[in-house]
């Protein structure tokens, strides 16, 4: 999740100067716990996720919680341990396999909790399905700045209330709950249990499931049934939520039903949150195809911070802003595209969280091209371009625990990429098929950067290996070397690429008056006629990433 402010600054052509430049990964060195988060070692390759129950109480008073999860899993084999993940501040009081109280041994200064299997495990068949339950509790992290610097967030209501909420993106969902800490191991489902002091409410993800009574507390249930990612697993609670429900016609022919649950003194925005969730259900199902769960449903959440993508419940927190220029609520619009890029299409890996940050920033430009015309859409793009920091690549690194989002050039500049894929091809049919095939093909699928690139190769019809290379792993994207010389009565344009990839070609659009002129350009300074009549060109950097030099 990022925030949505946008200005329109031209890139710096300084930023060309040298060739060759690349920044370092990280300001800081990675730790054991980086390495023990990010890695897929074999405690955790042994085992494939399943389900998560969790039964969740939450203390408002001490800002505190404890809970139970238990956990289905299948048997893959290859370890004699399990590594489960859980934050420092939470104690482990009791972890249980199969019902048999095992040995769980926190390593010291990481959230790795080694789970040592009961004997009888070396003869579980391959496939076969087991439990772990682990019970845990404490004081979590409390969240500095939601959703940018994540953790549990202790807030009031207008009228003074407790208002609580959780946005653990980047930072992991073992900040407040034991399980595998890996974007690459979604469960196929999960149930939540949550009691509270009445006169809290909760809501979660997923469809209600009922209430009951625990003691002094109410406890409400909820049914996740599509796979989700573990950092979107979260809960709202407050005593004055108000809920209306609605539906939306899906272009699969499926109605789905439609969830906003606001605070009491907000009951007046109900029909503002479905009149703007629709018009861009509507333009996203366009594009990407039907809405990703349509069991679960879509929902929106008031909550205590901006916002964040969780699934079947967003949490919403823009306080009803139009944005005057465009005409869209922007966490209506960013979150929502995380249904299809990042819930259903997802990254298997921090390093490759440019794919659903990307895909999802660049869906926006295509909401205002649904309703606007393309010439509107890049205006949009244009106006984005400012943010483009060109700090740090944009893929990131493998087997350690980064956040990438503190990286913004994975929305902003990743959304350039695309938009300059899109120009490169110049084919709209075939590539928004590749964006449609994208979600049919990687369906509820955690893929990586390999699998996109040659997926997109293949419906692009081109070797796309370079191109990325080019634009993720450097600092800088491509620079335009060019000049036009004249020839007696003739103009001709000189023009190269200047780029840290070796292997990086292909076409570069200039503009001259009401022509436009496309040419496939490589490393090397080629020579193109111009026109008759044509005696100027200015490179199309509305349509193309690049940064302009000008040959001596």
């Amino acid at each position: 999740m990022r925030s949505g402010a946008a200005l329109a600054l031209l890139l710096p052509i300084w930023a060309c100067a040298q060739e060759g430049t690349t920044l370092p990964r990280s300001r800081r060195p990675y730790t054991r716990s980086d390495t023990l988060l990010g890695c897929l070692r074999p405690a955790r390759t042994a085992w494939d996720v399943v389900h998560y129950a969790l039964e969740v109480t939450l203390r408002p008073q001490e800002e505190a919680l404890k809970g139970k999860v238990t956990c289905t899993f299948r048997w893959l084999g290859g370890s004699d341990t399990l590594q489960l993940d859980l934050a420092q501040e939470l104690a482990l009081k009791e972890v249980r396999v199969d019902g048999e109280k095992v040995t769980a041994r926190r390593e010291r200064g990481t959230r790795a909790i080694w789970v040592k299997l009961p004997p009888q495990a070396r003869r579980w068949p391959v496939g076969s399905l087991h439990t772990w339950c682990a019970v845990y509790g404490g004081k979590p992290r409390k969240a500095p700045f939601p959703p940018w610097d994540g953790g549990l967030v202790w807030r009031q209501t207008p009228d003074g209330q407790p208002w609580i909420g959780v946005a653990c993106q980047g930072l992991g969902a073992s900040l407040w709950w034991p399980l595998k800490d890996h974007l690459s191991d979604e469960p196929d489902s999960v149930t939540l249990t949550f009691c509270v002091p009445p006169p809290l409410r909760v809501i979660a993800n997923g469809q209600p499931a009922g209430q009951f009574l625990k003691q002094a507390d109410t406890c409400f249930q909820w049914r996740v049934t599509y796979p989700i990612n573990t950092y979107n697993v979260t809960f709202y609670a407050a005593p004055s939520y108000l809920v209306q429900e609605d539906t939306f016609h899906s272009v699969s022919g499926q109605v789905v039903p439609l969830r906003f649950a606001l605070l009491q003194a907000h009951a007046d925005k109900f029909a503002y949150l479905a009149e703007q969730s629709k018009k861009v259900l509507r333009a996203y199902e366009h594009y990407f195809g039907p809405f990703p769960v349509p069991r679960d449903g879509f929902g929106l959440v008031e909550s205590p911070y901006y916002g964040m993508e969780h699934q079947s419940a967003i949490a919403y927190g823009n306080r009803f802003r139009l944005d005057k220029e465009w005409g869209f609520d922007y966490i209506i619009l960013h979150e929502t595209g995380h249904e299809w890029w990042g819930n259903h299409v997802t990254a298997a890996d921090n390093a490759d969280l440019w794919i659903q940050e990307g895909f999802c920033t660049y869906g926006e430009s295509l909401f205002i091209e649904y309703y606007q015309g393309y010439p509107a859409a890049v205006r949009y793009l244009v106006a984005q371009r400012g943010n483009i920091q060109n700090r740090a690549p944009i893929q990131g690194p493998y087997c350690v625990n980064v956040d990438q989002t503190r990286n913004t050039d994975i929305y902003y500049k990743m959304a350039w990429v695309l938009h300059t894929l899109r120009s490169r091809v110049a084919n709209d049919s075939l590539w928004f098929r590749c964006l449609r095939g994208l979600q049919d093909s990687f369906s509820f699928r955690t893929v990586s950067r390999a699998e996109i690139v040659a997926f997109m190769g293949r419906q692009l019809k081109q070797d796309l290996e370079p191109f990325f290379r080019a634009y993720l792993d450097y600092l800088r994207p491509p620079v335009l070397a060019y000049r036009v010389v004249q020839e007696e009565e003739k103009a001709f344009l000189l023009a190269r690429w200047i780029t840290d990839e070796p292997a990086f070609t292909g076409p570069m659009e200039f503009l001259a008056g009401d022509k436009r002129l496309r040419f496939d350009l490589t490393r090397q300074t080629q020579r193109f006629p111009l026109p008759e009549g044509v005696k100027a060109v200015l490179p199309d950097r509305n349509r193309f990433l690049v940064l302009v030099t000008e040959e001596p």
